[in-house]
């Protein structure tokens, strides 16, 4: 079958296998990465203008319209908020803001990189970034009261720390002993119950012993619903043992921060190694190739100033930032693949507002006989593998899950949005926030606060550093509609301070620089959820096409949980098939976390599960105790 325009891809032959990888996020790079090491040519395409997917930074430039004939102005700040929240403020103590807001970096949410993320790491230290990085040993909580003080856990899931923190005053003692022992009973529980725990909530894991309590269930659903936006009645057993077993082999410290923008402190230094693992190397779009990220790798390339010779004996890559994959279809006469490739006149990372996942069939078509290596979140992925290469009707025995009808599954995939706003002060706050992460307990929306001032570098800064606090609530559902109104996005920010202000003291109106506030929602690239039965729905590595392969967090592996580790090894994996089917190169190393033994866990469950039911005791005459006493004085 031929399609009307299509175009052979590549169109310079080359000895080499050639392998397009569609989505530059953690996955994606990683895939590249471990195959330019084997020799193989790579084409990377990125719907962004920006690296990185959920972990990349964006500034207002991506966030602007590019089209062809050029990029469009910056908008004007006006009373009125704009998509993304910015309004001009009411007195105006800083005559710069324009200028400073282009070029402020806002992340989606924060991102915690913990001590088993082997394969990261392993990535991490071949591109020289490992001393970005800095350990926490704290997690903070802050109760609603601006004047209360933060309290803090240390390395939860530490042995050496749970005296400490069962008296932290987060949770009376006996409910933290319980939470814990509900942990260590979740832990011993045998590897056949496995499929069992996967058709079972958190929730009703917990249930099923005796000796919980609200309070104790409540402090699992805080880690959840924070971290993952699952809380404990949506989110697999299966998996909350996963996180768990691997965290506790690796306890201290609980997690590393990085010190800087992931633009600068991991995307760029990687960059820049992808290319030096090349002798050619092109990001294939002239304006991009100005920004930083892509400028710097640009430059470190020429800076090899390798021979001729040298270069022909090494693989290419080329970076296609702004190019989405909008259908892809196999030639059956051929088995090669069409893919429909069009040229985006903006991010999609950096929308707020929540589209559908269909598709355009705009674009270029390219015959491609190589491998492709599928990185795109799950709700993008549902929709690819329902549409065709060539525009017209649908048709269920052409398109992907025709050769591989497992692929329908994804659809039945969930996702939730995280939401992050981003504030700057005018001054520094009265009491100033510690250096971590922070969490608000009983905040409506699921809230922490980061404070970006104390973690992130800026030596090379022209301007002071300014005072930007990170503001994420994972329980969104009750904001989500206003999201797409007229007026919308004030309302959510209005009400996400509001509930800030419960907890930290300052003034919306005098205190904070509207012009640079910034709401994200990462519509369209939703944080996928581990929720209860869906593992035999979530995609393998390899596919019953044969030159097609899928990495994702999403996707099956041993971390089971969504985390940037779950990305790395599922890119790792992607491409140790890769080298399979070509035959180039030596195998790529996948790291699997150590974890204690099974049998361990199970001696310290059954050792300290008769003294649970004391502590349930304590527990429910604590808050008997407690509420009697807000019924005889409910003032206080």
């Amino acid at each position: 079958m031929i399609i009307e325009g299509e175009e052979r891809y590549p169109d310079a032959a080359s000895t080499r296998p050639h392998v397009i990888v569609v989505g530059a996020g953690v996955a994606g790079l990683t895939t590249a990465h471990r195959l330019l090491e084997r020799g193989h040519d790579i084409t990377l395409l990125e719907a962004d203008s920006f690296l990185g997917g959920k972990l990349g930074a964006h500034q207002d430039w991506d966030e602007r319209d590019h089209p062809s004939a050029g990029i469009d102005p910056l908008p004007p700040i006006t009373d009125e908020a704009g998509p993304y929240g910015r309004r001009k403020c009411a007195v105006c103590t800083d005559p710069c803001c324009e200028r400073k807001r282009a070029t402020d970096w806002h992340e989606h949410c924060y991102h915690m990189y913990l001590n088993w993320y082997h394969n990261f790491w392993a990535l991490m230290r071949d591109i020289g970034a490992m001393d970005r990085f800095v350990p926490i040993t704290e997690i903070y909580h802050q109760p609603p009261d601006p004047d209360a003080d933060i309290l803090s856990v240390v390395n939860p899931g530490s042995p050496w720390t749970a005296l400490h923190n069962a008296f932290a005053g987060v949770d009376p003692p006996a409910d933290m002993f319980l939470q814990n022992q509900s942990m260590l009973d979740l832990l011993a529980k045998p590897d056949s119950e496995r499929q069992r725990l996967d058709k079972m909530s958190v929730e009703a894991v917990l249930l099923e012993h005796g000796y919980t309590t609200k309070a104790s269930r409540a402090a699992s659903h805080r880690v959840l619903a924070k971290a993952f936006a699952a809380p404990t009645a949506m989110a697999s057993a299966r998996t909350f043992q996963s996180f768990n077993k691997y965290s506790a082999r690796l306890p201290a410290p609980t997690m590393w921060l990085l010190d800087g923008v992931t633009a600068e402190a991991i995307f760029t230094p990687w960059l820049c190694k992808l290319a030096e693992l090349s002798g050619s190397f092109r990001i294939d779009d002239d304006v991009l190739a100005t920004r930083p990220v892509f400028r710097d790798a640009i430059e470190h390339f020429a800076a090899l100033e390798r021979d001729e010779e040298e270069r022909r004996r090494m693989p290419s890559l080329t970076v296609m930032p702004l190019r989405a994959l909008t259908g892809i279809e196999i030639d059956p006469d051929t088995g090669e693949f069409l893919l429909r490739v069009e040229r985006q006149d903006h991010s999609r990372g950096t929308r707020n507002r929540f589209a559908s996942n269909e598709i355009d069939p705009g674009g270029d078509v390219w015959r491609f006989d190589g491998q492709v290596v599928l990185t795109v979140p799950p709700r993008q992925l549902a929709g690819l593998v329902f549409t065709r290469a060539e525009s017209g009707k649908a048709d269920p025995d052409i398109c992907l899950v025709g050769s591989d009808p497992a692929l329908a599954n994804v659809a039945r995939l969930g996702s939730a949005p995280i939401f992050t706003l981003d504030i700057f002060l005018r001054e520094p706050l009265e009491r100033p926030l510690p250096r971590g992460i922070i969490n608000l307990l009983g905040s409506k929306y699921e809230m922490t606060l980061y404070d970006n001032t104390e973690m992130w570098r800026t030596e090379d800064a022209p301007d002071p550093k300014p005072h930007m606090i990170s503001v994420c609530a994972s329980d969104v559902k009750t904001l989500m509609p206003f999201v797409d109104k007229p007026g919308g996005v004030q309302v959510v920010i209005d009400r996400m301070l509001a509930e800030m202000r419960r907890y930290v003291r300052f003034d919306p109106e005098t205190d904070l620089l509207h012009c640079r506030t910034h709401l994200q929602t990462n519509a369209g690239e939703e944080l996928f959820i581990n929720a209860v039965d869906t593992w035999e729905y979530r995609p393998r590595t390899t596919t019953e096409i044969p030159n097609m392969t899928l990495a994702g967090d999403f996707v099956q592996t041993a971390i089971d949980v969504v985390t940037i580790e779950a990305a790395a090894m599922s890119g790792v994996m992607a491409a140790e098939a890769v080298r399979r089917k070509t035959g180039l190169g030596r195998p790529v190393p996948v790291v699997v976390p150590d974890t204690i033994p099974r049998a361990q866990m199970w001696a310290a469950a059954m050792a300290s599960r008769p003294f649970a039911y004391l502590a349930k005791a304590a527990s429910e005459a604590d808050h008997g105790i407690r509420g009697s006493f807000v019924t005889e004085y409910p003032g206080g």
